[in-house]
């Protein structure tokens, strides 16, 4: 919103085999193309400046798309890109307002440099509605990850259990190591809105959990 140019919106990209199975899979990305951090302004002379690279997730889930078309796989595959910039301005919401999603879920907005799960959300909602066997969601989603495990690994979270083993055994083969997080509703609590369904994130520890699982709250089931 704090945008002068409405520039921002969701691409939908789409691959279908001449004779698809009856899989399909959805890959979505983050693609914030600038992130100031909104009215919770970044370090002007700190992080801000490498903020163009805020759309990487999107970029993954594009470059996958890509090579999947090359290898031609016999099933569906949907690349949805939510790109948008963080910028400030007279139309831009502030903490404490009340954002509605694309599901009709309220959401307490609690930081705007948190912008990344807003766009998600929105996006994973709708990506989701087709009703695909899995959904990947690529994101440099967040700096809490990062002091987590530092540069050397990836985050990863996941509904599936099962599914822990296998991405950290696939990263290691590949060269892009991952680390799972824990996915429990432990960690809702403190997500609890008295002015709305949801709070958009938590200002303390963890972040990057209670990220994964206020996005989860919007996987269309």
């Amino acid at each position: 919103q704090g945008s002068a140019r409405k520039d921002a919106g969701i691409i939908k990209l789409h691959y279908k085999p001449q004779s698809p199975t009856n899989k399909k899979i959805v890959l979505v990305g983050k693609g914030l193309c600038f992130d100031t951090g909104g009215h919770n302004l970044k370090t002007p002379l700190g992080s801000m400046y490498t903020m163009h690279h805020d759309m990487t997730g999107s970029a993954v889930a594009l470059g996958t798309l890509y090579a999947l078309t090359q290898l031609r796989v016999p099933f569906e595959v949907e690349a949805w890109l939510a790109l948008a910039q963080n910028d400030i301005g007279p139309e831009a919401y502030k903490p404490g307002d009340v954002v509605f999603a694309s599901n009709g879920t309220s959401i307490e907005v609690i930081n705007t440099d948190a912008e990344g799960r807003m766009v998600l959300a929105v996006t994973l909602y709708l990506a989701s509605l087709s009703e695909p066997n899995v959904v990947i969601d690529y994101a440099t989603l967040t700096g809490s990850c990062v002091r987590a495990l530092d540069e050397f690994y990836s985050g990863i979270f996941t509904n599936q259990d099962e599914w822990n083993i296998k991405l950290a055994k696939l990263g290691t083969e590949c060269g892009e190591r991952v680390w799972p997080f824990p996915y429990t509703e432990e960690y809702d609590d403190v997500l609890k809105s008295d002015i709305a369904d949801i709070k958009q994130c938590h200002e303390g520890s963890a972040d990057q959990i209670r990220a994964a699982r206020f996005l989860g709250k919007f996987i269309h089931k």
